[in-house]
């Protein structure tokens, strides 16, 4: 199975990932290969970084700062859709070659987008599972993270109502409680996917 998996910021969405790593599935975190292109610098990135934003986001090493992007994208979305559309054509071959790797491997794989849903990917996912999280424990979480209520509502601002995303998704999951009490909705929701290959198996 290749399941896409979105949600809101704090909302978990890691956590998860991590779960399904313990059950051997394969990990596509699309935040942490994003985080990637910023570390690594491949020269297209840096050259599309320079042309939407200027020289000053270059910290002294010559590295682009990130938190600087983030700030200038929040009051300005004209260069947010900029950077969105220099980000996922690099994220999307990425995503192109995990995808052929699992089906290739007949390994299943979870795919964790943000932007699922307004970048239209939910048509390349067997399924799509969403997290939701009240705004008030996410803000909790966030806090211990450094972030702010307000960086939350400017990221949220910038994306899809997660109310839609449950709408939309195929399967759903509650995350306002412990690490324990979500991985127990993920056993069931696994155990789900399992009986429902065997069924297929059975009837092939």
């Amino acid at each position: 199975m290749i399941l896409g998996l979105t949600g809101a910021f704090g909302g978990g969405k890691s956590t998860v990932l991590r779960y399904f790593s313990t059950k051997n599935w394969f990990i596509f975190d699309a935040d942490a290969i994003c985080h990637s292109f910023y570390r690594e610098c491949p020269r297209d990135f840096v050259d599309g970084l320079r042309t939407i934003f200027g020289n000053g986001i270059f910290d002294k090493d010559g590295k682009p700062d990130k938190k600087n992007i983030a700030e200038v994208c929040f009051s300005d979305n004209e260069k947010l859709n900029r950077l969105t559309a220099l980000i996922y054509p690099l994220l999307q071959k990425k995503m192109d070659e995990s995808i052929e790797f699992c089906k290739k491997n007949s390994v299943d794989g979870v795919f964790e987008l943000p932007l699922l849903y307004e970048g239209g990917y939910e048509k390349i996912f067997d399924a799509v599972l969403a997290i939701w999280t009240s705004p008030e424990i996410r803000v909790e979480r966030l806090k211990k993270r450094g972030f702010t209520a307000e960086d939350m509502q400017k990221r949220d601002a910038k994306q899809m109502a997660l109310e839609l995303k449950l709408e939309k998704a195929d399967f759903a999951l509650v995350n306002d409680g412990t690490p324990e009490a979500l991985y127990c909705q993920l056993d069931e929701l696994l155990n789900g996917f399992t009986k429902k290959q065997l069924q297929k198996n059975l009837s092939m």
